[in-house]
């Protein structure tokens, strides 16, 4: 038979899938709760699950404008100048409506690098955001989010910016880290980056989850920012439809353009009936929805950190998003963080993200990534669970 591998590209041969697809298995394969992945387990708003099924009874189902349905985009413009303040938007030109956060972030990279660009991602990172720069050849320059309040190393930041710059990747609030960048942050960015063309992209799919009188700021809200940035986002979190991949991109009309016909040639469009739905649900729900799903997120982060910390283990408070980073080292001293997640699968049933999908040398941060989105009652079996590591353990 035939080695079908050397058929493979360099590409797909080095392509590695982050750590957490394969806990996701490895849970499933004891029966266990999946802490792990970021899928939302919450329900999914009732409107919108009717909206989507009245939406494909009256024909919505063909391809859409390749950049959204006009429904959707005059839908997010609005919502775009009333909760992130990015005014005057032109849903024509400046909004595209794409597969998941994940499609829009893939536009950009797909439209704006080239071999030996450089990009600048704030470190612990999102994974897939570097494996698609990656795969785009970019030429990556992290820079260290510091300390228990991910405060931004600022002089790495002046050090990593150059005129080989294409862009900053902002993500707030963060996965994993759950930072939010207020606006001295992001001015300072900005200052950083007057010296050269280079844009800010902000992944801001997490926007309604800020806690602790915490608030989102979305850097193209700021004047002087505006015309820098590119704003992605998506309803995947805020609706519990990860599976639906419904997002958005927002950039000046010259960027949206080439990104737009990028995203056509690679598969021309969102799914219309999804699209309808979410657009119905912008327009439906009002802020109390919101201030809601808010509290919520922030009642699981609460509880989930006085579990550990009743169990022995030490949590980083998040600002925002729906995770929770915890040291575990005081009750498995020692262990690498893959090695930790796969004792507490064996011993608990529950799974973590080890730090390794998120910073470049794992053993200098002896954490892992809890998801807390899921239902009360599931959060509160899992911490029962883990009650059991400390014993286990010491």
């Amino acid at each position: 038979m035939s080695d079908h591998r050397a058929l493979l590209s360099q590409q797909a041969l080095g392509f590695q899938s982050p750590a957490l697809r394969q806990i996701t298995l490895e849970v499933q394969a004891v029966g266990g709760i999946n802490l792990g992945q970021g899928v939302s387990q919450l329900p999914v708003p009732e409107f919108v699950l009717e909206a989507a099924d009245q939406a494909a009874k009256a024909g919505i189902n063909r391809y859409t404008n390749p950049r959204g349905l006009e429904s959707l985009r005059v839908a997010l413009a609005n919502k775009l100048a009333h909760f992130n303040k990015i005014d005057y938007l032109d849903p024509e030109r400046e909004i595209l409506v794409t597969c998941g956060a994940t499609g829009a972030f893939e536009g950009v990279c797909a439209s704006l690098l080239n071999p030996g660009d450089e990009v600048v991602i704030f470190e612990p990172y999102y994974p897939y955001h570097v494996q698609a720069l990656k795969r785009y050849g970019a030429v990556i320059r992290f820079v260290m989010l510091r300390g228990r309040d991910f405060e931004v190393d600022w002089e790495g930041l002046e050090a990593a910016v150059n005129d080989k710059t294409k862009f900053v990747l902002v993500n707030t609030p963060g996965n994993p880290s759950g930072k939010v960048f207020n606006q001295g942050e992001l001015k300072r960015i900005g200052e950083i980056l007057e010296r050269f063309p280079a844009l800010i992209v902000t992944d801001e799919i997490y926007e309604y989850m800020a806690f602790d009188g915490f608030a989102h700021l979305s850097p193209a809200s700021l004047p002087e920012l505006r015309e820098r940035t590119i704003t992605i986002g998506g309803y995947s979190k805020t609706f519990s439809i990860t599976g639906w991949r419904i997002g958005y991109a927002v950039a000046p009309a010259e960027i949206a353009e080439p990104i737009a016909s990028v995203l056509d040639a690679v598969y021309v469009c969102a799914p219309a009936p999804l699209q309808e739905a979410v657009a119905q649900g912008i327009v439906r729900f009002d802020d109390a929805f919101y201030r809601d799903l808010n509290a919520k997120y922030e009642r699981k982060r609460n509880m989930f950190v006085d579990g550990l910390r009743a169990i022995g283990m030490e949590p980083f408070v998040p600002e925002g998003a729906y995770y929770l980073l915890s040291r575990y080292d005081a009750i498995a001293p020692g262990m690498g963080s893959m090695e930790f997640v796969r004792h507490m699968i064996a011993s608990t049933g529950v799974g973590a993200v080890p730090s390794s999908d998120f910073v470049r040398h794992p053993a200098t941060a002896p954490w892992v990534r809890f998801c807390l989105a899921l239902e009360d009652d599931r959060l509160e079996r899992a911490l029962e669970r883990l009650g059991s590591l400390r014993p286990a353990v010491v």
